[in-house]
């Protein structure tokens, strides 16, 4: 089991590596544009609502481990691995939408303290930060439990 799981955690540091390298270079100024470019339409022209949306690029990095822990997960069919990546995508970038707001929203003007800010926003990272592995563990429940608690197999 220890070799599995150190050639696991090693796959892992390697994807993620690989993921934050791209993301670095391009991806989170693509992703912050078609975020703020997909909010803007959605609001503006579709609701009418003209608000003002700002996403700060420092807390969408909970992206690249989930990304990774799904493409290195073994004994998922593709047709299925691909699904659960999406859907995780799409809560993980629905996550990201609502606590770039309710920060946006709880930020202290300058000069001005705000007793919330610092209660409500660091529990909020804690989770957003946890996200990924919570998702992974539920979309990979049978893998995560192979790989962590293998099966004993019953001698005759």
């Amino acid at each position: 089991m220890k070799e599995k799981l150190w050639i696991f955690i090693a796959k892992f540091v390697a994807v993620s590596l690989i993921l934050f390298a791209f993301w670095y270079w391009k991806g989170q100024y693509l992703y912050i544009s078609i975020l703020d470019n997909s909010l803007y339409f959605f609001f503006y022209t579709l609701l009418g609502v003209n608000s003002d949306f700002s996403f700060p690029k420092d807390i969408f990095n909970n992206l690249i481990p989930f990304v990774a822990l799904m493409v290195i997960t073994r004994g998922m069919k593709f047709k299925t691995k691909i699904s659960k990546l999406g859907w995780g995508l799409l809560i993980l970038i629905l996550e990201h939408i609502i606590l770039s707001k309710v920060i946006y929203l709880l930020y202290p003007e300058p000069g001005m303290e705000s007793k919330w800010y610092e209660k409500v926003s660091v529990p909020l990272y804690l989770f957003s930060e946890t996200l990924p592995f919570l998702l992974w563990i539920l979309f990979a429940q049978k893998q995560v439990v192979d790989l962590f608690m293998p099966r004993k197999v019953a001698t005759k």
